[in-house]
């Protein structure tokens, strides 16, 4: 007598569909509007494995380098991208700025001097 092994077993019967794909199918089917609502099953992959040299050492100078270029070559592409004020604007908004920050400053110097005479009126 020749004894099944287990995976034969297996290879005679079909996957069962997971619940969340049964209910979207369910939804679907009956209801037409629920087709365009539904949204497919999520299938999530499984987390990256560290490598015990990656934890030992931290990964070699080499990479550090590699990923050091890259970074500045992508950034020398975002930097070409970048909208540039005219020098008229640059003025502008320079000019701006340094009028709202005397304005606070002059704000915030009164204040505290008023402050201070208060607190000397108070104590005396």
């Amino acid at each position: 007598m020749k004894k099944k092994s287990k995976n034969s077993a297996k290879k005679n019967t079909k996957p069962k569909p997971r619940s969340a794909e049964v209910k979207q199918k369910a939804t679907t089917d009956k209801n037409p509007v629920a087709k365009s609502i539904a949204k497919p099953a999520v299938t999530r992959t499984p987390p990256k494995k560290v490598s015990e040299k990656g934890k030992e050492k931290g990964g070699s100078i080499g990479q550090y380098i590699q990923k050091a270029g890259q970074f500045l070559r992508e950034s020398k592409i975002e930097l070409k991208k970048v909208k540039w004020p005219t020098r008229k604007e640059l003025l502008a908004t320079t000019g701006v700025v340094i009028v709202l920050t005397l304005f606070c400053a002059l704000y915030l110097g009164l204040v505290d001097f008023g402050l201070i005479k208060l607190i000397k009126h108070i104590v005396g």
